[in-house]
């Protein structure tokens, strides 16, 4: 319960300590990275074919000499598109002060844009701030205009300016700059309009709380239908020659043909999400097509996105703290998945814009934090767990005997050594018991058992079977007859499903005879005095507490001094070294003969010795118990 509250209160924090900040628009940056990206998953879409870009690129630059050029020779190119009735045209071209050298040449440009009544000059402001105030236009200062010659001869003229994000990008154009309380047109919007026969002013466009349109790139300027400066007088000679043109000059017929300057080191190059130099005239081109294919983009409010992020840190405080590492993390790069393709298939087919990038963080800080939160608390609890199973190992080792028999003419030798604490524990280890029951003054018992199951309810039901055999060992002088009681005791009051395996063993010293019964468990091991070596099968019955009414019988036998019994559980048998090998029944019978003249105890330390050289470097797979009978000369 701990690790769920506290997931989804992380979860929670997490949403609201970076959803704030984005509110405030801290991490405005990124989600224009994440744009870029957009542009880039998105790939090229079609640009408009009715608008042409006539380049001032370097080849005009050789042909008609140095940048700028006198204004005679924009006349003669409007002169030339006259016959061929564009639309519109765009002069992406700041004429703002009288030419120096043949300042006919003004009149001259005039006068043409006059014949066609369908070009659009440009004009220039001096913005009080890059932004805007929310929900208004951004506010100029100061107007530059073109000469007042072509203003009064022009169809209409609109700003050109292009304002860059913070990381000298162009993503965004103004549609209109209030300036001495008008609004003013851009170019594009202009242009745009003229071509759709619409107002400017009543035409819809796009535009976020700051009155920007946030420009579509197709891709990059080569989309566009380009043409050089330089091939429009050449083909026009050509055609008045009666040659074939360069060009077909047709072309320009109802299109909105925009001039701009494209030559390598113009000025006019800026950075956009589509690449990095792109010309200016490129980005009135976008803006134009922008408008005219009614491409706009849309973003996704704030507060939307701000809902979006609790709904994030929610799911991850609730999915996380339930799930194991592997679908945690699963869980995790599903979600990071989900968003970005989301993002990217609600751009390329909706055009809308979701801020997806500081998603993507809130999911790399959410989910690491969360994960690290389990990690701390699933420590403190395995703590208190560890400090609980000490305390419960103590008890339990407090039930077996605290001190070996003594025995006239035998030693008895114990070694215990657990996998871990009580019962065993989540590696599928078995806790085992043993106990010594002094039956009459000439006889000792000794019992040995192995408990199925693992953990607390296998410690549990070992303390319970141990007690109840105890108690039923004193009215029962027979092996058999004890293991019959035992069962069916545990198989009335015990847990279905746990049982235990029992091996019983009395040794009579007067007459110097062992009997034992078996109910389910390894063999017990007799190494004769006279070096023969015995695994005594012949009398194993059933598990304890399994089947009701379950007889067993007993074997009994005379012993030599010299003769040693021992008793073990699987743990020694099953042993399994780096092969993958278990350490087997043989070995213990030829590790307990040739250390059978060793002290009991020594045999026992001996044997378990055995199996952990042959179980080196691998873990203990279960818990290892032997009790070792020697016989003695009396």
């Amino acid at each position: 319960m701990m690790k769920k509250r506290s997931g989804l209160l992380i979860g929670i924090i997490c949403a609201a300590a970076l959803g704030i900040p984005y509110l405030l628009g801290w991490f405005g940056l990124l989600e224009y990275q994440g744009l870029d990206l957009l542009f880039k998953a998105r790939g090229p879409r079609p640009v408009n074919p009715n608008i042409i870009v006539i380049e001032i690129d370097d080849r005009a630059i050789n042909d008609f000499g140095r940048w700028p050029w006198p204004r005679g020779y924009h006349a003669e190119l409007l002169d030339i598109l006259e016959k061929y009735k564009p639309k519109a045209i765009v002069f992406d071209i700041l004429f703002t002060e009288a030419q120096a050298e043949h300042p006919e040449e003004d009149e001259k440009l005039a006068v043409q844009a006059k014949k066609l009544d369908n070009v659009f000059f440009a004009s220039f402001f001096d913005l009080k701030s890059d932004k805007a105030a929310r929900g208004k236009n951004p506010i100029a200062r100061k107007e530059t205009l073109p000469l007042k010659e072509l203003i009064r001869n022009a169809k209409g003229y609109g700003f050109v300016n292009i304002m860059v994000e913070p990381d000298g990008k162009v993503r965004k154009m103004p549609i209109f700059i209030s300036y001495q309380g008008k609004s003013c047109p851009s170019i594009d919007l202009m242009a745009a309009s003229h071509y759709l026969d619409a107002d400017p002013f009543k035409l819809h466009v796009n535009t976020d709380g700051n009155g920007f349109m946030w420009i579509n790139f197709a891709s990059g300027f080569d989309k566009f239908k380009r043409v050089s400066f330089s091939d429009i007088p050449i083909s026009a000679n050509q055609i008045d020659a009666g040659e074939k043109p360069n060009i077909d000059l047709n072309i320009f017929k109802d299109k909105v043909v925009l001039i701009g300057l494209t030559a390598t080191g113009a000025e006019d190059y800026w950075s956009t999400s589509v690449s990095a130099l792109y010309p200016g005239v490129g980005i009135r081109a976008s803006s134009i097509n922008t408008i005219l294919q009614k491409d706009f983009i849309s973003r996704v409010f704030a507060l939307e996105i701000f809902l979006i992020f609790l709904f994030l840190g929610a799911a991850f405080g609730i999915v996380v703290p339930k799930r194991t590492p592997f679908e945690g993390l699963t869980f995790f790069l599903v979600v990071v998945s989900g968003i970005i393709i989301s993002a990217v298939l609600i751009f390329r087919f909706l055009n809308i814009w979701m801020d997806f990038a500081t998603m993507l963080v809130l999911c790399f800080i959410t989910y690491p934090a969360i994960t690290l939160n389990q990690f701390i608390i699933t420590r403190f609890e395995k703590g208190l767990i560890e400090k609980e199973l000490q305390i419960a190992s103590r008890i339990q080792q407090s039930i077996l005997p605290q001190s070996l028999p003594q025995v006239e003419g035998v030693e008895i030798g114990v070694k215990c050594v657990p996998a871990k604490h009580v019962g065993g524990d989540f590696y599928d280890f078995i806790k085992l018991i043993y106990d010594f029951v002094k039956l009459k003054e000439d006889r000792l018992g000794i019992v040995i058992g192995d408990v199925s199951g693992k953990g607390v309810p296998a410690a549990l039901f070992m303390a319970k079977a141990m007690a109840d055999f105890r108690g039923i060992s004193r009215d029962h002088s027979e092996p058999n007859e004890a293991l019959t009681a035992i069962n069916d005791k545990l198989v009335k009051e015990g847990v279905s499903g746990m049982f235990v395996t029992l091996q019983y063993l009395i040794y009579k010293p007067k007459e110097r005879k062992v009997k034992y019964s078996n109910g389910g468990h390894n063999p017990l091991v007799w190494v004769k005095s006279t070096g023969d070596v015995l695994s005594l099968t012949q009398s194993v019955g059933s598990p304890i507490g399994i089947i009701p009414g379950s007889e067993f019988t007993a074997d009994e036998f005379s012993v030599s001094p010299g003769d040693v019994f021992v008793m073990y559980t699987d743990g020694i048998s099953e042993a399994r070294d780096r092969n993958n090998k278990e350490f087997e029944e043989k070995r213990i019978l030829d590790a307990a003969l040739f250390n059978r003249r060793l002290p009991a105890q020594g045999l026992a330390d001996k044997l378990v010795d055995e199996v952990e050289n042959f179980s080196q470097g691998m873990p203990q797979h279960d818990d290892m118990t032997v009790i070792v009978l020697k016989i003695l000369r009396q």
